[in-house]
């Protein structure tokens, strides 16, 4: 691989995020810091607030360093930061969502640094204030990077921001861990576990994974599965993850009379083999960013179903007439309907996934990703 000139200088690469709890953009953090790491780039991670789960996958030679953010507005935050930075004196900056893109660039105003900030998503909720902050501190640093194109286009259309100033790079996936997943004893237990006597076709197993949290939508995907019992009783429906909305979502498998179509695995550590195990892949979301479970589902060549939500058109994988699945509106029959297609044509399902999977190491490895934040983090 050919070195860079960020991995030449050897100079400290430092990433900046409020804390390191679960979720897309903070795994996403500690897979690129990790593989600057590997490359032989020294690291620092900054938390504003507090490390989080996450903080434990950080490669041990990465230096960490822990801000004690107060709650809300923290006047001794930036002059926290401008000090630890300037000690480091990295080549490059890169801070993540909301919280620490704003104090970040707040605090090092006018330092020199090259600062380039990471947004993950449409942030619609972003008030009048905080647009107007997004729009003067543009100036202050070297790129706004938007995970998806959707992000981008909020950002320069809706915000206001230089259209030379904002690149899209899309998030990137240890592709060879989730192609060697292994599913086949697996699905055998689920089947041991799920089907049924009565089933007329073989089961189709149908899995979501992520949060349980309201951006997720699982009620829509439950109101989907209303429709397949009726409709292909044969689909079993698989949610992977825990969350604030765990105790909801139980209630509403009672109250929809889905406790044997559906079933809530909880947290897992054996994604790959989960991915691998399902025949499709969904998201029923109101809002994403670039989700890394879909392009995660595709290398472990499952084909997806998605909403229409945020950059989740920049995740399915895509080349002239081939799909590695299927975009469909925020509808919870939209969603039932394609799901049913796909499960009633293995066929089609074999070549979605074949193709996804090819696709994903070509276009959606981490290591593509680390080389576009490396040539951006050159200033």
């Amino acid at each position: 691989m050919t070195q860079t000139a960020t991995e030449a200088t050897h100079a400290p690469l430092v990433f900046v995020i409020e804390a390191l709890t679960v979720g897309g953009a903070e795994q996403m953090l500690v897979a690129m810091a990790n593989r600057f790491v590997e490359r032989g780039q020294p690291v620092h991670v900054v938390c504003l607030t507090q490390w989080g789960e996450l903080a434990d996958n950080l490669d041990p030679r990465i230096q960490r360093h822990l801000l004690d953010k107060k709650p809300g507005i923290d006047v001794r935050l930036p002059g926290k930061i401008r000090k630890l930075i300037r000690t480091i004196n990295p080549a490059a900056v890169n801070s993540h969502l909301f919280t620490a893109n704003l104090w970040t660039r707040i605090g090092l105003l006018f330092s020199g640094v090259t600062v380039v900030v990471t947004e993950h998503s449409r942030d619609e909720w972003k008030s009048r204030l905080y647009r107007t902050l997004d729009r003067v501190l543009i100036h202050t640093c070297h790129q706004l990077v938007a995970v998806s194109n959707d992000t981008a286009e909020f950002y320069r259309d809706s915000i206001g921001l230089p259209a030379k100033k904002v690149a899209v790079i899309n998030n990137g996936i240890e592709t060879k861990r989730y192609a060697t997943g292994d599913g086949v004893s697996l699905r055998d237990e689920w089947l041991s576990r799920y089907a049924s006597e009565s089933d007329k076709e073989p089961c189709v197993f149908v899995g979501i994974v992520g949060r349980l949290v309201p951006a997720k939508n699982h009620h829509r995907l439950l109101q989907a599965a209303v429709q397949w019992k009726q409709h292909s009783p044969h689909i079993r429906t698989l949610i992977v993850g825990d969350g604030e909305l765990a105790d909801e979502i139980d209630e509403q498998l009672q109250s929809l009379d889905l406790q044997h179509h559906v079933y809530r695995l909880g947290a897992r550590r054996d994604i790959p083999d989960v991915l691998a195990a399902l025949d499709i892949f969904v998201l029923s979301s109101d809002r994403e960013g670039h989700p890394l479970t879909a392009l995660e589902a595709q290398a472990a060549g499952t084909p997806v179903v998605l909403t229409n939500a945020g950059g989740c058109e920049d995740a399915i994988a895509r080349a002239g007439n081939q799909r590695g699945g299927l975009l469909v509106d925020k509808d919870a029959k939209a969603l039932a309907d394609a799901v049913a297609e796909l499960a009633g044509d293995a066929d089609r399902r074999l070549a979605m996934g074949t193709f996804s999977q090819a696709y994903a190491q070509q276009n959606f490895d981490l290591d593509q990703m680390v080389d576009q934040y490396s040539k951006s983090f050159m200033g």
